[in-house]
């Protein structure tokens, strides 16, 4: 059993499901159900239920034991790593939505390794899986869209974005807004042409609960979308499909408009801002204290010089 064995029976204890586990850890079903059955081999104990036509994975009694000491072994890991690392190079384990690297924050890390000398560790995760990752201490530093409470992570507000209508460059159904730069109606959007980013049944995927309650009230929620996707960089294959819209932050959306031709409108009423927090542990290691710190000051610095369109929360 190994640092990856126990990262996946911790993904699937949060996910409540196998196959949603294996996606996020980009391997097989069959692999992590393999994985799995020899972890419970080598512990002498099963770790989920199996149920007949249950898909969802619950936890056995040892199972849910096991996972205490699961999580303790990976932040004892971690912080291994950080001790390994320390006379060579200053040394951060980052979980973060996806939407906050392309257009964002991707630079930043490149400056980080490239004339700081951070060595870095990154990985995209869903928000709820971020909190419990950085309260574990698996990861040193989480980056959600949404605030949540949970034990033993400091959450700080560090930025808030403006969301954002995009629709191709030229679509006639939105060529006088486009020209006038005038406000679009949420509600006179069609349902079936939209490209989602979430889920339709999770709000805390996508752009986090308060954009999907504006959502959900000027647009059908029961209608089926164009396109769902869980991540924004699946959706961008699609931006130069000829009839569709989607809703995404003004930063990523600039980004966007380098590479593909798009069209970027208000929409009145506006959604509510994506605010993006930033999650630390209450009571880190020395060296991940010092670590944070130290990327923190130049998070801050970056953010005031490229932050253009966002608004920098102090």
């Amino acid at each position: 059993m190994n640092r990856e064995d126990l990262q996946l029976f911790m993904t699937i204890l949060e996910e409540n499901n196998l196959i949603k586990a294996a996606e996020l850890l980009y391997m097989s079903p069959s692999t992590a159900g393999s994985r799995l059955r020899a972890m419970e081999e080598e512990l002498g104990f099963e770790l989920f239920e199996r149920r007949r036509g249950v898909k969802t994975a619950l936890p056995t009694p040892k199972g849910q034991e096991f996972s205490r000491l699961s999580a303790q072994m990976l932040a004892l890991w971690n912080e291994a790593d950080q001790i390994r690392h320390h006379c060579e190079s200053p040394f951060l384990t980052i979980a973060t939505v996806d939407s906050f690297l392309d257009h964002n924050l991707t630079p930043l890390y490149r400056e980080l390794v490239s004339a700081h000398g951070f060595s870095l560790d990154i990985k995209c995760y869903p928000a709820d899986m971020i909190y419990s990752l950085v309260s574990s201490k698996q990861a040193d530093i989480g980056f959600a869209l949404y605030h949540t409470s949970c034990p033993h992570v400091d959450v700080v507000p560090i930025m808030e974005d403006d969301m954002v209508l995009v629709v191709p460059k030229g679509q006639p159904a939105f060529r006088e807004s486009s020209e006038n730069h005038a406000p679009v109606h949420p509600s006179s959007l069609a349902p079936d042409k939209e490209l989602l980013t979430g889920s339709r049944f999770n709000s805390n995927m996508g752009w986090g609960p308060e954009f999907r309650l504006w959502h959900d009230r000027y647009i059908n929620p029961q209608a089926r979308p164009l396109v769902t996707a869980s991540s924004i960089s699946i959706l961008t294959g699609f931006l130069e499909a000829g009839d569709y819209w989607t809703i995404m932050p003004s930063t990523t959306a600039n980004g966007l408009k380098e590479q593909y031709p798009i069209s970027i409108l208000p929409l009145s009423p506006p959604p509510p801002g994506r605010t993006l927090y930033m999650l630390t542990h209450e009571s880190p290691s020395r060296i991940s204290s010092g670590n944070t710190e130290l990327f923190t000051r130049y998070l801050r610095e970056y953010l005031k010089m490229h932050n253009s369109e966002g608004c920098l929360m102090e």
